[in-house]
């Protein structure tokens, strides 16, 4: 009865921790959708000027080139800049940009780092509780349920997150959403911009915003999908070679 409920217990420890481990997984995913977008220079060029044509009604490249100031070429060169910037691949700045638009992509590029390092860390975590569930469970041949349910539980919550964002965008309110981001993730108010003075808002108007989001969660979800596999494969190689340990030392 004792060797029961010490079974049972650990069967639900590794539920939670394998519910942990796909919210983890999930992080880290984010984290890499991030950065490949700031890392992106389509995103900065032809996804923006497009952004920009759709939001502003424009109906040729001489008005997006009209409006923002760059044509294609110039914008493209600026883009590469931008690209490698953020993603710490250069350190200098497109001199176009004024002052403040510098100060806040540093606070970008900053940002950007944080949420790639947090990644790295999220994901080691993950296949860190792969390893730990896989010994948790070593012994656990019949009791999947409570795995099954910490699973689900966190593909459930991630879903819904994706949908809540989703619904944000569709039912008008990502403006609202978009601000309170800006406001949690920066100290200052730098990227309140000026079209008139700021290029930066002239290319990435929050029609961009609003694409990179749906792309990017997306692109997470795919990332989210190939890590989750390799966790699994880890999970069952470890275990597999647990299990083999457990039943050589008992043969013996």
């Amino acid at each position: 009865m004792k060797k029961e409920k010490i079974m049972k217990k650990m069967a639900w420890i590794t539920g939670i921790l394998t519910g942990l481990m796909v919210l983890l997984a999930a992080l880290g995913a984010v984290g890499v959708a991030v950065k490949n977008i700031a890392g992106d220079e389509t995103f900065y060029a032809a996804q923006s000027r497009q952004a920009v044509m759709q939001e502003g009604g424009f109906a040729s490249e001489e008005e997006v080139t009209a409006y923002i100031g760059l044509d294609q070429a110039q914008q493209q060169a600026v883009a590469g800049e931008l690209a490698a910037y953020v993603t710490g691949e250069a350190d200098a700045l497109p001199e176009l940009l004024n002052e403040d638009e510098q100060q806040h992509m540093r606070d970008v590029r900053t940002v950007v780092a944080s949420m790639a390092n947090m990644s790295r860390m999220y994901l080691t975590l993950a296949a860190a509780l792969a390893v730990v569930t896989a010994w948790t469970g070593a012994k656990l041949k019949k009791r999947n349920l409570p795995r099954l349910i910490g699973a689900l539980a966190a593909v459930g919550l991630i879903m819904l997150i994706v949908m809540n964002l989703v619904n944000e965008i569709t039912a008008g309110g990502f403006a609202q959403m978009f601000t309170a981001v800006h406001e949690v993730l920066f100290d200052n108010d730098l990227w309140l911009m000026n079209p008139d003075t700021d290029i930066l808002i002239r290319m990435m108007p929050q029609t961009l915003f609003e694409q990179a989001l749906l792309g990017g969660a997306n692109q997470a979800l795919r990332v989210f999908l190939l890590v989750w596999v390799m966790l699994i494969a880890l999970h069952e190689i470890v275990q597999r070679m647990i299990r083999r340990h457990l039943s050589e030392r008992k043969a013996a």
